[in-house]
């Protein structure tokens, strides 16, 4: 359905009407792909930093292996770990990380409605890991180009990414929802 041809015109028929009437526009103001950039560097930074702190406080004395081994359990694992419980329960209790916090952007749903943990676990766990494939990142480069500014997390999780309260930056787009039977 189109999008712009859905006002209600005096001339239309009590079908058409009909379904003009069962299809809500959602208006966001949609992030780019450079704002989205820097909020993740922050988040990177952040995830390294506590999780190089975390892992002295458990291991003070380091662990007793071989170099390639503690380069891989402290610089690859434990922040792996770290990582995703940091993107998963920042996402889903205020629907941004610190990150997104310092760029004054946040996660919604497709459709307006709050975040399931459904919808964080496809974004953040199923798209993150997909999105960052053999260390290519080339699923976050996708917000570039979309038309939506949409990455792979977010196409997998039903999301967009938006501006947390300016209204004059980012580019509008409209989304058609569906409206539930409960709804009307």
């Amino acid at each position: 359905m189109d999008i712009d041809n859905m006002t209600n015109s005096g001339d239309q028929t009590a079908e058409s009407a009909n379904t003009v009437e069962s299809v809500n526009v959602v208006d966001l103001r949609v992030v780019g792909f450079w704002t989205r950039f820097w909020a993740f560097i922050i988040d990177l930074a952040v995830i390294t930093m506590s999780s190089q702190i975390f892992f002295r406080v458990i291991w003070p004395a380091g662990l007793e292996t071989t170099t390639i081994k503690s380069f891989f359990l402290i610089n690859a694992l434990f922040p792996g770990i770290w990582g995703s419980i940091y993107f998963v329960l920042l996402t889903m209790y205020f629907g941004q990380t610190l990150g997104k916090m310092i760029m004054g952007i946040k996660v919604v749903s497709q459709d307006g409605s709050p975040l399931s943990w459904s919808a964080v676990a496809m974004r953040e766990v199923v798209g993150r890991t997909l999105a960052q494939l053999l260390g290519t990142y080339l699923g976050y480069l996708i917000c570039a180009f979309h038309p939506r500014k949409q990455a792979l997390t977010d196409i997998i999780g039903d999301t967009y990414v938006v501006y947390a309260g300016d209204k004059k930056r980012g580019k509008w787009v409209q989304i058609p929802v569906a409206l539930s039977a409960n709804a009307e």
